[in-house]
């Protein structure tokens, strides 16, 4: 039985991380079509042939929400609005029915429309970084998605229908306030990677054994857990790569 003791070994685990990062970064770049690989970085440029944009980088433009422009871009599929001040996103971002990268993060979100159930094309979506307290249910139509990251926002839980992401491989969702998972993330067989660091879920549905040969890594990290907890997840998961924070004398 292996016990990971990350915290003795904090440069091991930045150093894997970082070619982590590394890996989802090319990950992000090969999963655009290689029909136009230029990154327009300005509306102004891009509404000039607007059926020419696949790509556009709007990050760090003082957005307070999404220029009506953007959406003359029916081809695109990769849109990075992050480090912006958007509040609202519009139930109009569902009509990127191509759209395959989402990058909304760092910017003010409390909530999201239901349309953004229907990108379902969407590979790769990162929400962190904003004042989200809830996802909605049409997350789960999501049915490609790949890799979603909604950490550093104010979730207290997470819908049922995440579970009917049967393509996810990488959720990341540290520094929220979750205090539980829900069950039916049992399914989801292609995930490897659960990143909850930071939370309070001390511990999981009995129905995650059924991950026990797929789920590669947990990160459980700076969240209060005794001994016997930690114990019980071990016993549920003995093949998963499980990062615990030093056990307490706590419940």
């Amino acid at each position: 039985m292996r016990i990971q003791l990350y915290y003795k070994n904090p440069v091991l685990f930045f150093i894997c991380m970082f070619y982590c990062n590394f890996f989802i970064y090319a990950q992000k770049t090969d999963t655009v079509s290689s029909d136009n690989d230029k990154v327009f970085t300005s509306i102004e440029e891009g509404i000039k042939n607007p059926d020419a944009v696949y790509r556009i980088n709007l990050r760090k433009k003082k957005l307070k929400e999404i220029p009506k422009e953007v959406y003359l871009f029916k081809n695109l599929q990769e849109l990075d609005l992050s480090h912006n001040k958007i509040k609202i996103l519009p139930e109009d971002i569902g009509s990127f029915d191509q759209l395959q990268i989402l990058n909304l993060s760092h910017n003010k979100m409390e909530e999201l429309p239901l349309a953004i159930g229907d990108l379902e094309e969407l590979r790769i979506l990162d929400l962190s970084k904003n004042k989200l307290y809830m996802l909605p249910v049409s997350i789960g139509f999501l049915k490609n998605l790949s890799s979603l990251d909604v950490s550093s926002n104010k979730l207290t839980m997470l819908p049922s229908t995440i579970g009917n992401l049967l393509q996810l491989k990488t959720l990341i969702i540290n520094r929220n306030l979750l205090t539980a998972l829900p069950p039916e993330m049992s399914i989801m067989l292609k995930l490897n990677y659960i990143d909850l660091w930071g939370n309070m879920v001390a511990t999981l549905p009995d129905e995650f054994s059924k991950l026990s040969k797929t789920l590669k890594v947990l990160d459980l990290r700076d969240i209060p857990m005794n001994f016997d907890k930690q114990q019980k997840i071990r016993d549920m998961l003995p093949y998963t790569t499980i990062y615990f924070s030093k056990s307490c004398n706590c419940l």
